[in-house]
C-alpha cells in the first residue's frame, strides 16, 4: 500500500479521450479516483513484465488500454467507490478477494 506521500507525487494518466469503449471510462474513472486505484494492485502481472507498482501505474501509458485486467478492475473499483461508497481500503480488500482467486 502507497504511503500518502507517494499518493501525493502521482503521475499523470493517459487521457480518456484517447481510448474508445470500456478503455476510456476506465481511465476516466482512473482519473476520478487516482488515490483509490494507487492503493490497488493489478492482477495482470504487469509488475513482473513492467515493473509496475499498483494499478495506477497501468494508466500512465497505453497498457491498460490493451489489459482487460486492468480495464475491468479500475471499473469494479470505481463502482465499488462512486456507488456503493466504499472506502479505498474495502475496495482493496475486495478486490484482492475476487482477483487472487482466479490466480
Amino acid at each position: 500500500m502507497k504511503t500518502a506521500a507517494e499518493l501525493k507525487g502521482l503521475a499523470p494518466t493517459l487521457a480518456p479521450e484517447s481510448f474508445a469503449g470500456k478503455s476510456r471510462l476506465a481511465y476516466q474513472a482512473v482519473r476520478e479516483i487516482p488515490r483509490t486505484i494507487a492503493q490497488l494492485p493489478c492482477y495482470c502481472h504487469c509488475d513482473v513484465g513492467f515493473g509496475h507498482k499498483s494499478l495506477h501505474t497501468c494508466f500512465e501509458d497505453d497498457h491498460a488500454s490493451h489489459c482487460a485486467v486492468c480495464v475491468d478492475e479500475a471499473l469494479l473499483a470505481y463502482k465499488l467507490q462512486k456507488e456503493d461508497g466504499l472506502k479505498p481500503d474495502q475496495i482493496r480488500e475486495l478486490i484482492v478477494a475476487q482477483y487472487s482467486r482466479a490466480q
